[in-house]
């Protein structure tokens, strides 16, 4: 008897192993395919910025990196989804579970290596939201201004006119690289269409504020003309000093804001920035809070539904599996906004609102659970599939 046992463990081992492995080639692949769509689709609009401005392959990569956390918010459930769904298919698919089924084993116990992967990616996604999102903020926002530091690069080009920020040139006949002190600035804006403005002086500054991305031109004895197009005016005045300044923030993406948002803020910025906040908007910020907790847990959810799910999935087709699992996330994602609005409007508690997706996954999961083990003799699709064509027989 004690042999017999021992032979059930290690053949539950083995057999667990076997399906980690495969559920973790998935969940991996996936979740570096996924990533990688989503952050190239932000990164796509600094091309211009990264290509043509002679940034170096390194603040490439760190931009990359850096821009990968607020995604994987979204892609490691995802990702856990997808990967859960179509290894269990391919077992349905291939009879593998049939053959665990006629060998008398329970099914439930699919979920020992399953809900073990889904409490790893919980884990992994509430650090992420919590201190990686945060920090990774920061320092995408560090490394683009640096990037957009070296696009511009007006104080360091002597003797050549510079037009690297859109509708202004800028000329500087010397620059004192211990002082940081401008001689021969010559400046021609033309980024009004209504008027064009030329700032000459003979020494200046250039500071550039990382809060505002404010670029300031600090001016000395020098003289500005302007032009007036509609009226043919032309002006002229001279000048001591003078402060001319660009603001570059249109330089940027506008998905690369310069204020942190409110997903890419940890707790406690969360709490200090609701002190200041109206109503409406500490209403947002407070759901926030909890979402940073919720949305990692969505993986253990999913564990409830991707289970009978997998293993119901025999004549669907290959790719049913990716799509069963992007309808999932859409339907996760789309129930997530619908009650934020509604709570929003009926000034329902946060805490509520934002454990209302995981609930419901919760809840259909509990009710495909219950007949489990049993075999099923069609599938639900595959009902609706005969019911058309005995239509379009008719139809004829």
């Amino acid at each position: 008897m004690v042999n017999f046992l021992v032979q059930i463990t290690k053949a539950y081992k083995r057999f667990y192993l076997y399906l980690l492995k495969e559920l973790t080639y998935i969940l991996l692949l996936s979740l570096a395919i996924l990533t990688f769509i989503l952050v190239m689709s932000r990164l796509g609009k600094l091309t211009d910025l990264v290509i043509n401005k002679g940034v170096g392959l390194m603040d490439i990569v760190l931009l990359i990196v850096y821009s990968s956390p607020p995604y994987l918010t979204f892609t490691l459930p995802m990702a856990f989804l997808l990967s859960t769904i179509v290894t269990l298919g391919r077992l349905s698919t291939e009879n593998e579970i049939l053959a665990l089924k006629a060998s008398g084993v329970n099914l439930r116990c699919l979920f020992v290596p399953i809900a073990s992967v889904g409490i790893i990616i919980s884990a992994v996604a509430i650090f992420n939201t919590n201190f990686l999102l945060p920090t990774s903020a920061n320092l995408f926002r560090e490394t683009l201004l640096n990037v957009l530091k070296k696009g511009i690069a007006v104080d360091d080009k002597e003797g050549i006119f510079n037009d690297s920020i859109p509708g202004v040139v800028i000329y500087i006949d010397r620059v004192d690289t211990q002082t940081n002190r401008l001689t021969g600035i010559l400046v021609s804006d033309d980024r009004d269409k209504d008027e064009k403005q030329t700032i000459s002086a003979s020494t200046g500054f250039i500071h550039l504020d990382p809060a505002t991305l404010d670029l300031s031109f600090i001016l000395y004895n020098g003289s500005l003309h302007k032009w007036e197009k509609k009226s043919d005016t032309y002006r002229t005045v001279s000048f001591k000093d003078y402060n001319f300044m660009i603001n570059l923030a249109n330089m940027l993406p506008p998905s690369a804001g310069i204020r942190k948002r409110p997903f890419e803020m940890d707790r406690s910025e969360l709490k200090n920035a609701m002190i200041r906040a109206t109503k409406d908007r500490k209403y947002d910020l407070q759901i926030e809070i909890y979402k940073k907790i919720t949305i990692p847990l969505s993986a253990l959810a999913f564990v409830l539904l991707t289970v009978p799910l997998g293993i119901r999935r025999k004549v669907e087709g290959r790719f049913s599996g990716v799509v069963y699992s992007l309808a999932l996330f859409v339907f996760y994602y789309m129930l997530m906004a619908l009650t934020e609005n509604l709570g929003r409007a009926l000034y329902v508690p946060p805490i509520f609102i934002a454990a209302i997706p995981n609930t419901t996954i919760v809840v259909l999961g509990l009710y495909l659970l219950r007949n489990l083990n049993v075999e099923e003799p069609a599938k639900t699709s595959h009902l609706i599939r005969s019911f058309w064509m005995r239509y379009h027989e008719k139809a004829k």
